[in-house]
């Protein structure tokens, strides 16, 4: 074990996003280069997440997107120590998570203290997010739910219970009424 083993947490996120090589380059790793490839790499990851996800957009807002990737990444290039890659990730990620919500705060040398007060965090004066699903979308989550709840095998032969039944209840409906959510 060495003194980067701190990073766990992040190594298996990661892993979760760019899969087991991505672990395995990290896992024992002080080299600065893989740290900056990997890094890097999730970076570019949640921007073409974003871009591939969200489907209706302004051309500002992913101009915003797109310009802290690329901060982010021309940050990681220069940093000098993983500790450094870590802070610039973070930095990235908060920046584009506040833009996604409306856009990111700028209270740079304000003197007064900023308080967690709702009406400090409203931030879609300039455009607002709606977050929506569709039929089929709710379907996919239930029966993804469901199956690890239940398990493979079972969540199939539900499903093809409901298929057999020719219901005219949706399958969540349905394994409401039948006591089988």
């Amino acid at each position: 074990m060495n003194q980067y083993s701190k990073y766990t947490k992040l190594k298996f996120t990661i892993e979760r996003i760019l899969g087991a090589e991505a672990w395995y380059a990290l896992k024992e790793s002080n080299y600065l280069p893989t740290w900056k490839t990997q890094i890097s790499k999730v970076i570019k990851a949640l921007v073409i997440s974003i871009q591939q996800s969200v489907e209706i957009y302004d051309s500002e807002w992913i101009e915003e997107i797109i310009k802290a990737r690329n901060d982010g990444i021309d940050s990681v290039k220069r940093a000098g120590s993983i500790d450094e890659i870590i802070s610039v990730l973070a930095a990235t990620l908060i920046e584009i998570s506040f833009i996604q919500v409306g856009f990111m705060p700028n209270r740079r040398g304000e003197r007064e203290k900023v308080t967690l007060k709702k009406e400090n965090w409203k931030l879609n004066i300039y455009r607002s997010a709606i977050y929506i699903q569709t039929d089929e979308q709710k379907d996919r989550l239930f029966i993804s739910k469901q199956r690890r709840k239940i398990g493979f095998d079972e969540q199939f032969e539900l499903l093809r219970k409901y298929k057999r039944s020719k219901s005219k209840l949706t399958y969540i409906e349905w394994c409401s009424e039948n006591a089988q959510a």
